[in-house]
């Protein structure tokens, strides 16, 4: 049964248009599949008859899925909202679906239900389905299937109120393995699995996706929110950037372009910025080269196939890796898979499928429009059986209809991501042996805790240390009779010798003291000591004092030794002290390694998070204490580091009532925190929002635990 709660009765019905002077009833298409995205919104109809067709707005297929609140606080969809937007971009926002972590949106100064954000650009698609085929009697919404229940539970809460009646929830892997396999025609047997790559504009996720008697299985899934072809806009956006660098005059213009608090017309300028970035991107795909208008410069700034591949490698590189662990979590080798089918509209990029057949030898599945996949899978099983003869295909698993639950009180609106792992799929629709997502491997391994088994062998190789030199003694005192009591009774030989103690070394083996310091090696968390001992002298100790550490190293070798676990860019002071008694020590002092990192913060003023911080990321005076900052850093400020420590762990794929937008999409979720010098004192930043080498975001730099 199907029934719509009260909490939805405000929705608009769907009124279709009669032909004066006839009494037929109103025409019904079968169904109809949604593919919400990020940038634009796809939808696909299912007539009675079986024909199956993309739904056109203002003749294209591509919706955007910008909403924009009016004078009369109307949500306009689409092309509409986005023209509207142009003039007044603080009623504007383009991407609800990368706000769904949120409670509210920020129009103007009225503040949006996130949940009648997204449905105002379902009811927009449902009415325009009435307009075209009719009423839809069944509605599917596909949704990424590593979302957890309260993503999942505001676009279902959202189709309810946009006018669809039970609306199903499911998961866009499957919809694209039914593409591939019922429209498409590709093999796709029961036991046989399909891997799903889909790249959008917000976000990745791999799939493996099994065929069974009963219908499709989700065998593993991860992904990323941070991989994309918005991300892949950013990263093109500041590239230009470094192109005004040269002239404080072009600077100041590029800065002001950018400037989030520049006032409306900088705002227009920055969005019609992105409209040029995106555009050239996707000619980018088809041509080796274009040009990009920049608003406020009269200068074309030229663009190449070449230069977008170099930007767009290290989120491919990420994506790919992430692919290969959902192979290999599935159990399957690349060989065994029945395909990898490419979706999303940002997968058209030709190094995408290079990248793909290089790195895991499989060649990939790729059609024209992959953005349509999603929605014409949908309803792909809906589609009545040919009128040839032909062997049944197994029946699919029923999706049971989403569930709408009540929506939470103001006083606690606010929609926080659950516990349970993300992949779980939803209640209503059961995803049998779906498995949690790996989680991209931490900056550096915890060094808090020994590993067990290397403690064990540890273990092991004293006992047998211990035991050999027991044996050894035993062997040369009775084995060879050299020690010990002679048999003959004759003591003479070997009367008065001892063995030599440690601290009774021989003059060779004593360092020329007082000597000097001959170099200092620096390393980034460590000192190389040489010293104009004798090369044969040991047991001498040494002293360190650093900024704010210290501490001491017993027998070492007197001429050339190295301290290690020491903090970057400080000074370090030491001694070398002799085991020789009544002799000065050797003093010298050396810098370890200068290392730097970036700070990288994007967090907008529209989230009460990023306003409390007054646009500035905050510097903890303890590693695990949020709420004690003792100062601030400017996005793009750069700090010597120390050294790092763990506390939480930060998950920059949005594991945050608000979503993580802050953080730099390569970065991977991180306990660690980063000491760094401050002008008075020192202070910590989480790693997350450090960049400390370009080339490899996740890089630590070589720096030890503090």
């Amino acid at each position: 049964m199907r029934l719509v709660p009260h909490e939805y009765a405000d929705a608009v019905p769907i009124r279709l248009p009669r032909k004066l002077g006839m009494d037929s009833a109103p025409r019904t298409a079968a169904a109809l599949g949604i593919d919400f995205g990020t940038h634009h919104t796809v939808a696909t109809v299912l007539r009675d008859d079986g024909r199956r067709h993309q739904l056109l707005f203002e003749g294209t297929p591509l919706l955007p899925s910008g909403i924009y609140l009016d004078n009369e606080a109307s949500i306009l969809v689409g092309r509409d909202a986005a023209r509207e937007g142009r003039r007044r971009p603080e009623r504007y926002e383009r991407n609800p679906k990368l706000r769904l972590d949120a409670s509210t949106i920020l129009l103007g100064d009225k503040e949006i239900p996130v949940r009648e954000a997204v449905a105002a650009v379902l009811r927009r698609v449902i009415a325009d389905c009435g307009t075209a085929a009719g009423v839809p009697r069944s509605v599917t919404v596909t949704v990424p299937a590593g979302w957890g229940p309260a993503r999942r539970h505001v676009v279902g809460d959202a189709a309810v109120s946009a006018g669809a009646v039970s609306p199903v929830l499911l998961p866009e892997p499957v919809a694209a393995a039914r593409y591939f396999a019922e429209v498409l025609g590709h093999e796709l047997a029961p036991g046989q699995t399909l891997v799903v790559f889909d790249l959008g504009a917000g976000t990745f996720d791999a799939s493996a996706v099994a065929r069974t008697d009963t219908g499709y299985d989700v065998l593993a899934v991860d992904g990323s929110d941070r991989i994309g072809g918005h991300y892949l806009d950013q990263a093109l956006v500041e590239y230009l950037g470094g192109r005004f660098a040269g002239s404080e005059e072009r600077a100041s213009r590029w800065a002001g372009l950018l400037d989030p608090d520049a006032g409306p017309e900088a705002l227009r300028g920055r969005f019609t910025l992105y409209d040029e970035v995106r555009e050239a991107k996707e000619r980018l795909s088809r041509r080796t080269s274009t040009d990009i208008a920049v608003p406020g410069f009269a200068v074309e700034e030229m663009l190449t196939r070449a230069e977008l591949e170099l930007l767009a490698r290290p989120l491919m590189a990420q994506a790919v890796e992430i692919t290969r662990a959902v192979i290999r979590e599935a159990g399957l080798a690349p060989e065994q898979l029945a395909g990898l089918f490419m979706v999303g509209g940002a997968s058209r990029m030709p190094l995408a499928a290079t990248m793909i057949h290089q790195e895991l030898g499989i060649a990939p599945t790729l059609i024209e429009q992959p953005e349509l996949v999603v929605s014409e899978g949908a309803v792909a099983i809906h589609a009545p059986a040919p009128q040839t003869p032909a062997a049944p295909l197994p029946p699919v698993t029923p999706a049971v209809p989403y569930t709408p639950v009540a929506p939470a009180p103001a006083a606690t609106s606010v929609l926080t991501p659950a516990a349970a792992p993300a992949v779980q799929g939803p209640p209503t629709m059961p995803m049998t042996g779906v498995l949690p997502p790996l989680s991209p491997p931490a900056p550096q391994p915890d060094r808090g805790r020994p590993r067990p088994r290397a403690v064990v062998l540890a273990v092991l190789l004293v006992v047998l240390m211990c035991g050999g030199a027991v044996l050894a003694e035993v062997l040369r005192r009775n084995g060879d009779g050299s020690g010990g009591e002679d048999p003959t009774g004759d003591t003479t030989e070997g009367v008065g010798i001892e063995p030599e103690s440690a601290g009774a070394q021989t003059d060779a083996a004593l360092p020329a003291w007082p000597g000097e310091v001959v170099e200092v090696v620096p390393g980034v968390s460590s000192l190389t000591v040489t010293t104009d001992a004798d090369p044969a002298s040991t047991g001498c100790r040494v002293d360190y004092t650093g900024s704010d550490s210290q501490g001491s190293v017993e027998d070492l070798p007197c001429a050339e030794f190295t301290l290690e676990g020491l903090n970057a860019s400080d000074t370090y002071f030491f001694s070398v002290h002799s085991p020789a008694a009544d002799s000065e020590p050797v003093t010298g002092v050396g810098d370890t390694s200068i290392v730097t990192g970036t700070v990288y913060w994007d967090c907008p003023q529209s989230r009460t998070y990023c306003q409390n911080q007054g646009g500035r990321p905050g510097i903890r005076g303890t590693p695990g204490d949020a709420a004690s900052a003792v100062d601030y850093a400017d996005v793009g400020e750069e700090f010597e580091l120390a050294c790092y420590t763990a506390a939480e762990t930060i998950d920059p794929s949005g594991q945050e009532e608000q979503g993580f937008w802050d953080y730099h999409p390569g970065k991977s979720p991180s306990n660690l925190m980063v000491e760094v010098e401050l002008a008075e004192g020192r202070g910590y930043i989480p790693f997350v929002w450090l960049v400390v080498d370009p080339a490899d975001l996740n890089s630590i730099g070589g720096l030890a635990a503090c």
